[in-house]
C-alpha cells in the first residue's frame, strides 16, 4: 500500500522512539564487546562494460524552523501550488502545539502561516483529501484536517485507537495514510491492537465510516528484547505502528481487478475482497502449503525474551530456526502477487543469516495459488537478519531498472566484533549493501552488485557515531533508481542507475553538505512535481534554531 503522492514524507526529531530503540540495541551490542575484550564496487569476474549515466546537480537551500522542545517537519502541497511547502510543528517546553508553513517564494524560503494547535493533538500525518495536500491531526476519538485558509481544524473521521503519546515523541509523525483500495485516493489505515480502523476516501474528499478488519495481534501478551512491558501495554506508539501495520497484505487475490486485503490469523489467511465501491467484504479464509512460524519481521522481537544476553550476542546457545511471512509481492511482473518467505538461522542475535525463498503465485479460479516449492531463492551474504527489528537490517523490493520485474536490495549493518570496535573507537557505522536483479523468472545465486559503506574512522569524535544515511530514489529523472550515501560528516555520494545487469554507475558523483547526526533524518520528495526526488536533511538543535536543507535536484 502506498501513499498517492510521492510528497508524503517526515522527519523527525532526536526525541522520537525509533532513534532511541536502535542506540539502546547498539549499546547493549557495545557492551557485549567490552565484556568479550569509502564505498566502493567489489565482485569477480570479467569487469562489466562502462555506461554513462545522465548528470545531474543539487540546488541547495537551507530554511530555518525555529526552536522547539520538539519538532515534526512534513512536506506538502498544503497551499495548491506546484512547489512544495513545509509543515513544521512544534511542541515547546509547556507542551503548547503550534503549527508553522513555509513556502518557497521569489528565490527565498518564507513564512507563510504561524497558527497554534490544540492542546489534544497527538499525532500527525499527510493525506491528499479532495484533490489537495492536508496537514491531517489525530486527537483521542476523531481525525481532524487543517484548514490553512482560516486556520482552524476541520472534523474529518470519528474513530478512536489505542495511541499512547510517550513524553519524548512530542508531536510525531504517524504514517496512517494510504491507499488501500488502489483508486487513486489516500485512505486511512489506523491499527489498533484488535484489528485495524480502515475509512476510504470517496469522489467528493469525505470518508466512509471506519469499519475494523483484520485479527487481533499475535503478541499483545509477549514482551520484546530489551523491554520490561508487554506489546499491549506497549500500545501503539511512533514505534510500534510500523510493526503494527505490516501485518496489512495488499493483493488482488480473486484477480478481477481490485486490491484485496489479507491478514494471517493463527493458521490461515483471511482475505477482505473488495466490491465495486471500493469497500472491502466480510472475511473468507485460505490456506497455503508453506510452512513458516509468524507474520512480519517484528515478530523477532519477541523470540529471545528469557535469554541471557550474553550468550545471546556471541552466540553461546542452541542454534535456532525461524520461518518468518516477508511480503506478498509480484517479483516476476506476472501481475500475480508472490509469497516471499524470511527464514533466519543463527545463534547469535547479530549473526543471523537469511534465505529469502520466493513462491510464485498462480491465478486459478478459487483464488491466487502458492507454489508449493522454491520458485527462487535470495541468499544476501550480510548477518544482521535478526536484529531486522531495530533497523541494523532492511530490505528494498522495487524495480530497480525500469524493465518491469521487481529487483531486491539488501542493506545490512555490520554487527560482528570488528563492526562493534569501529563503532565505539572509530565513530562510525559499516554497511554492507547487496543488489539482486530478476533475470529470466530467476534471482541468481551472486549479487549483480555490492557496495560497502565504510566511512572514515574518527578517532577524535566524542559525541557522535557516523550512521551513513542510505537512500534509493530517481534523482535525475531518467526512470531508473539511483543510490545515495553518506560518505562522511561532510559529504554526500550519488551513484546514478544505468542501463544493464550492473544497475548504478561505478563512480559516484559527490555532493558537498553536512549529514544528519539521525541517519532517519534525510528523505527523498518531489519538491516541485518534476518527476525528480530532492533531498530533504533535518538537522535539529537543543541549542539553536532547527533548520531544514533542501536539495532540489535540477
Amino acid at each position: 500500500m502506498k501513499k498517492r503522492n510521492a510528497s508524503h514524507k517526515r522527519w523527525i526529531s532526536v526525541a522520537e522512539c525509533p532513534r532511541h530503540s536502535r542506540r539502546s540495541l547498539l549499546s547493549i551490542l557495545a557492551l557485549s564487546v567490552l565484556l568479550s575484550g569509502c564505498s566502493g564496487l567489489f565482485g569477480r569476474g570479467t569487469a562489466p562494460i562502462q555506461h554513462t549515466a545522465t548528470e545531474f546537480t543539487f540546488g541547495q537551500h537551507e530554511v530555518a524552523t525555529g526552536t522547539a522542545k520538539h519538532q515534526t517537519v512534513l512536506t506538502g502541497f498544503f497551499l495548491g501550488g506546484d512547489f512544495a511547502e513545509l509543515a513544521v510543528v512544534n511542541m515547546d517546553k509547556n507542551k503548547n502545539r503550534h503549527l508553522h508553513i513555509y513556502a518557497f517564494s521569489e528565490g527565498t524560503w518564507v513564512s507563510k502561516l504561524d497558527a497554534p494547535l490544540r492542546s489534544e493533538v497527538l499525532f500527525v500525518d499527510v493525506a491528499n483529501v479532495g484533490g489537495r495536500d492536508r496537514l491531517i491531526i489525530y486527537e483521542q476519538g476523531r481525525l481532524n484536517w487543517f484548514d490553512p485558509d482560516s486556520a482552524v481544524e476541520r472534523a474529518l473521521v470519528k474513530v478512536t485507537t489505542n495511541y499512547n503519546a510517550t513524553g519524548e515523541s512530542g508531536m510525531p509523525y504517524v504514517d496512517i495514510s494510504r491507499d488501500v483500495n488502489r483508486d487513486g485516493l489516500d485512505d486511512f489505515v489506523v491499527p489498533d491492537i484488535d484489528g485495524f480502523w480502515i475509512a476510504t476516501q470517496l469522489r467528493d474528499g469525505s470518508f466512509t465510516n471506519p469499519i475494523k478488519l483484520g485479527p487481533p495481534d499475535p503478541f499483545l501478551d509477549k514482551t520484546a528484547l530489551n523491554d520490561t512491558r508487554s506489546y499491549r501495554e506497549v500500545g501503539i506508539t511512533p514505534l510500534t505502528v510500523q510493526w503494527y501495520l505490516s501485518r496489512i497484505h495488499q493483493i488482488d487475490y480473486d484477480q478481477d481487478g481490485r486490491s484485496d486485503l489479507v491478514f494471517w490469523n493463527a493458521d490461515h489467511f483471511d482475505v477482505y475482497h473488495q466490491d465495486a465501491r471500493g469497500m472491502f467484504s466480510s472475511a473468507a479464509a485460505f490456506a497455503i502449503d508453506i510452512p513458516f512460524d509468524t507474520d512480519g519481521a517484528y515478530s523477532i522481537a519477541f523470540d529471545f525474551k528469557d535469554e541471557n544476553m550474553f550468550s545471546l550476542m556471541f552466540g553461546f546457545r542452541e542454534n535456532t530456526k525461524r520461518r518468518v511471512l516477508h511480503t506478498f509481492q509480484d517479483l516476476n511482473g506476472d501481475n500475480i502477487a508472490d509469497l516471499v518467505i524470511h527464514a533466519l538461522e543463527g545463534r547469535s542475535l547479530g549473526k543471523q543469516r537469511s534465505l529469502y525463498e520466493v513462491h510464485f503465485g498462480t491465478s486459478t479460479p478459487d483464488g491466487t495459488v502458492f507454489a508449493r516449492d522454491v520458485s527462487t531463492t535470495i541468499r544476501p551474504r550480510g548477518t544482521a537478519g535478526g536484529l531486522q527489528p531495530w533497523g541494523y537490517s532492511s530490505q528494498w523490493f522495487q524495480d530497480f531498472d525500469g524493465d518491469g520485474k521487481t529487483d531486491v536490495l539488501f542493506k545490512d549493518v555490520k554487527t560482528n566484533l570488528g563492526g562493534m570496535i569501529r563503532a565505539m573507537v572509530g565513530k562510525s557505522i559499516s554497511i554492507n549493501l547487496e543488489f539482486y536483479r530478476m533475470e529470466d523468472g530467476t534471482y541468481r545465486n551472486k549479487p549483480t552488485a555490492r557496495r560497502k559503506i565504510r566511512p572514515a574512522l574518527d578517532l577524535f569524535e566524542t559525541d557522535r557515531v557516523f550512521f551513513p544515511i542510505v537512500l534509493l530514489g530517481d534523482v535525475n529523472g531518467d526512470g531508473r533508481s539511483d543510490l545515495l550515501v553518506g560518505k562522511n560528516w561532510k559529504e554526500l555520494h550519488v551513484f546514478l542507475g544505468v542501463p544493464g545487469p550492473e544497475l548504478l554507475a561505478r563512480t559516484p558523483q559527490k555532493v558537498a553538505v553536512a549529514m544528519p547526526n539521525n541517519e532517519q533524518n534525510a528523505r527523498l520528495v518531489d519538491l516541485n512535481k518534476d518527476n525528480k526526488q530532492d533531498l530533504l536533511i533535518y538537522y535539529p538543535s537543543t541549542t539553536d534554531p532547527h533548520r531544514v536543507a533542501l536539495l532540489i535536484a535540477r
